[in-house]
């Protein structure tokens, strides 16, 4: 078997950091979300930059060991041949931080790396610092950590295929927002409020945003504007929605496709086709029609519109809604299902 090169572990390394990064942000009930990510997806960057300086140099360790600068000459004051490298306290080489990577990958032949990209890289080193010598409680902050991690990573699937081929299409590579921040919310809270280094942390991020505004074409971002939306969704096991705070919010609806959306069955088409399907002691007898008109006065059920929609006059026609049937089999047996050669 042969032996892997040392990059393609450095890279490994690389994939696996980012991939533990976006596991712990998605768990549903972490206490330390933001601050991991960008501690570990900051340390998959310098690890991929690392990766990219070995298999250019053929996998020379050296090229990543820092240079002791004071023991670059003799004792007798000549420059020395070869350089010496710093160790660290257990005599082990010290490596180059993410910044001197950086500036080395940069430098190699047919290797441009986007301003952006270096911009994004900033940000997250800012984020990670303050992450690890101080904290980050903010709500603006935390959105912004969802919204500079999400531009990181399609960077980091785009630099991994083009640098070494290496296809993450098989990983999940997202960020899920499980805790939703609305406008409304962000800006209530000032950014005044919040303590003095987490005003500057958001300062020195909206500067680098406002040189470098979100652009969705372009291969490289600081940071990509996330955006929610609700839909209207026909599955009768859809998740319902309210806002409590209605002065905070403005929507505008579409009210005929709204009552269609939710009232889909007309009485004779569709309700009673798909009872009479479905039970097999469905009678459109006494006990139907009681409880028929019981359930229509509910509007959950039940809704009733004019025929003439524009004019808003005239007769009146009833649809009923895919949830009515949930309660037609409180009272009525369901057909046995019969499987085919039986």
């Amino acid at each position: 078997m042969s032996k892997k090169s040392k990059y393609k572990f450095i890279l490994e390394k690389a994939v696996h950091c980012a991939l533990s990064a976006i596991e712990i942000y998605n768990k549903p009930d972490f206490k330390y979300r933001e601050e991991t990510f960008v501690i570990l997806i900051t340390n998959a960057w310098e690890l991929i930059f690392k990766a990219k300086i070995l298999k250019e140099s053929k996998n020379n360790l050296s090229q990543l060991h820092v240079v002791d600068k004071n023991k670059q000459f003799t004792l007798k004051g000549q420059p020395r041949k070869y350089p010496i490298y710093s160790k660290n306290r257990c005599g082990n080489y010290k490596t180059i931080d993410i910044f001197n990577a950086l500036e080395k990958v940069s430098k190699l032949p047919d290797t441009n790396i986007d301003k952006r990209l270096k911009d994004n890289i900033e940000v997250l080193v800012e984020l990670r610092d303050n992450s690890v010598h101080f904290y980050n409680e903010c709500p603006n902050l935390k959105k912004k950590v969802l919204e500079v991690g999400t531009a990181t990573l399609r960077s980091f699937v785009t630099i991994a295929n083009e640098w070494f081929e290496f296809d993450l299409s098989k990983y999940n590579f997202y960020l899920m927002p499980l805790s939703f921040y609305h406008t409304f919310e962000m800006d209530s809270f000032s950014v005044n409020k919040a303590e003095t280094q987490v005003q500057n942390l958001l300062k020195y991020i909206n500067l680098k945003e406002e040189l470098s505004p979100s652009d969705e074409t372009q291969p490289h971002n600081i940071s990509l504007l996330l955006e929610t939306k609700f839909v209207k969704s026909k599955s009768i096991d859809a998740f319902n929605v309210k806002f409590d705070n209605k002065a905070d919010i403005s929507v505008k609806v579409d009210a005929e496709q709204l009552f269609a959306n939710k009232y889909q069955l007309s009485f004779t088409e569709d309700l009673i086709p798909k009872l009479k399907e479905r039970y097999s002691d469905f009678k459109m007898d006494t006990k139907f029609w009681d409880i028929k008109r019981e359930l229509e006065k509910d509007k959950a059920f039940c809704g009733e519109r004019f025929l003439d929609i524009k004019r808003k006059k005239g007769a009146t026609k009833k649809f009923y809604s895919t949830e009515i049937i949930k309660e037609f089999d409180k009272h009525y047996t369901r057909k046995k299902l019969t499987l085919f050669g039986n």
